[in-house]
């Protein structure tokens, strides 16, 4: 079975269940990043009730089985929402496995499930979750990332201080952990410059020059302090090409003498 099959088993199973308004899919699959090992993102919009929203919740085991018994589940709730993820194995999946994700919520709180993704409608029973969806965002606010770098940028400095003690103390493993903390933001840096989000560090690449990746990689390796230079460095260049769009400049000048400061 491939995730076109059982995106259509997911489908049709809850075609069947009157209680569901629609379903839609979020992440790489609704975007041009899909590959082969693409997971399934699956939004779930019941009808407005409380006892809609419960009746179709009590049915997510019989959703994850349907297309097969999963190796491993979990399940977790936020705010007016419900989630159940289930891991297939490579067997039933090949080569690598599956995982699904599928997010419930009432119509009203479609947006609360996967903020600012593009998303590809699967079964729309009414019509009414279209204009719905419509109405999202399907991208963070300027003004969000504006504000997520600045708070950024009162961190960077103390992640720089940390390393270098880190460095110094020869805490390679620690060392390590800060460094991960700087090329957090470094990515999300260098994927705001191109009007794009990343989380974490997934798909990161894509925004990075040759020279950016071949300095970020070589950091996995080496934990001294002319890494933790060279990435401080790097960050400042990645905000520079933007600072005046997100009115970031005073942020990043007081980053910026900090930094002097601290290397």
């Amino acid at each position: 079975m491939n995730y076109q099959e059982a995106l259509d088993v997911l489908a049709n199973k809850l075609a069947t269940f009157p209680s569901v308004e629609g379903a839609f899919l979020a992440g790489s699959l609704a975007n041009r990043f899909q590959d082969e090992y693409s997971d399934i993102d699956l939004g779930v919009a019941t009808k407005d009730s409380a006892e809609a929203f419960s009746q179709t919740f009590a049915l997510r085991h019989q959703l994850i089985t349907a297309v097969g018994e999963p190796a491993h589940f979990l399940e977790r709730g936020w705010e007016h929402c419900k989630m159940i993820a289930a891991l297939y194995g490579k067997s039933r999946f090949p080569p690598i496995g599956l995982e699904i994700d599928i997010i419930f919520s009432q119509l009203r709180y479609v947006s609360e499930q996967m903020p600012y993704s593009k998303y590809r409608i699967v079964f729309d029973r009414n019509g009414k979750l279209q204009p719905k969806l419509a109405k999202l965002g399907q991208s963070k606010p300027g003004q969000d990332i504006e504000k997520e770098i600045a708070q950024h940028l009162k961190w960077f400095p103390f992640y720089v201080h940390d390393a270098r003690k880190a460095c110094q103390r020869d805490d390679g493993f620690q060392a390590q952990s800060l460094l991960e903390e700087m090329r957090q933001l470094i990515f999300f840096a260098a994927a705001a410059r191109q009007g794009e989000q990343v989380f974490g560090s997934k798909r990161a690449y894509r925004y990075l020059s040759i020279a950016e990746r071949q300095t970020l990689e070589e950091s996995y390796y080496y934990s001294d302090e002319n890494t933790v230079a060279q990435l401080a460095q790097l960050y400042l260049e990645c905000l520079a090409e933007f600072q005046l769009k997100y009115r970031i400049a005073d942020n990043v000048e007081s980053a910026k003498i900090a930094l002097q400061e601290l290397l």
